[in-house]
C-alpha cells in the first residue's frame, strides 16, 4: 500500500504520526505537571516536533506547511480528546462505599439487619473489611437510596455502629 502513495502523501502521514507521537511524548515528559502548564508545555513539544518535521521534509511551500500543521494538530487533538473522554468515563464509573466503625453510640442511627445487608453486597463487604469497596454505579446509587429511605447513613449492625461514606473518584 505504501508503494502506491506519492511522496507528499507519505510526508502527510509522517505529520499525522508527529501529532500522535506528541501526545505520547508529552505524557511521558510532563508527568507531574498540572494544568495549565502541562498544556502549554505539550504545545511547546508539538511546536518543536513540527519544526523538526518541516526541516526533515524539505518542503517549504506555505500550502504544504499549513496542510501538515492541520493534519498533525488534528491528530493531536483527536487523541487528546479520546484520552480525556476515556478518563471522564472511568471517573464517572469510579464509585466506592466505605464504612468506619464508631467507638461511641451515636444519637441518630438506623438498624440494618443481616438479611438487608445480603441485598447490598458492597455495603456488606465494606462493613466486614472496614475498607473502601468498589461498587458499580447502580449498586452505589441503590445503596444510597436504601440508606436515605432508612433515614441515616449511620447504621447499627449487630452491636456495632458504622458511619457509611459514598465516594467518587
Amino acid at each position: 500500500m505504501m508503494d502506491n502513495l506519492t511522496e507528499i502523501q507519505k510526508k502527510y502521514i509522517f505529520f499525522f504520526c508527529i501529532g500522535i507521537f506528541t501526545f505520547y511524548l508529552s505524557g511521558y515528559v510532563l508527568r507531574g505537571f498540572h494544568p495549565p502548564q502541562n498544556i502549554y508545555l505539550m504545545l511547546l513539544i508539538y511546536g518543536i516536533l513540527f519544526g523538526i518535521g518541516i526541516l526533515f521534509s524539505k518542503e517549504r511551500s506555505s500550502v504544504f506547511v499549513v496542510n501538515a500543521f492541520v493534519i498533525s494538530f488534528v491528530a493531536l487533538l483527536l487523541i487528546s480528546a479520546g484520552f480525556f473522554a476515556w478518563g471522564a468515563y472511568g471517573h464517572m464509573n469510579s464509585k466506592s462505599i466505605s464504612a468506619h466503625r464508631l467507638d461511641y453510640v451515636p444519637e441518630d442511627f438506623v438498624v440494618v439487619t443481616q438479611e438487608e445487608l445480603n441485598d447490598y453486597p458492597a455495603l456488606k463487604e465494606t462493613i466486614e473489611t472496614q475498607s473502601y469497596v468498589k461498587a458499580s454505579p447502580g449498586e452505589w446509587r441503590r445503596t444510597i437510596e436504601f440508606l436515605e429511605e432508612k433515614g441515616s447513613s449511620v447504621i447499627k449492625v449487630g452491636d456495632e455502629y458504622y458511619g457509611i461514606g459514598f465516594d467518587t473518584a
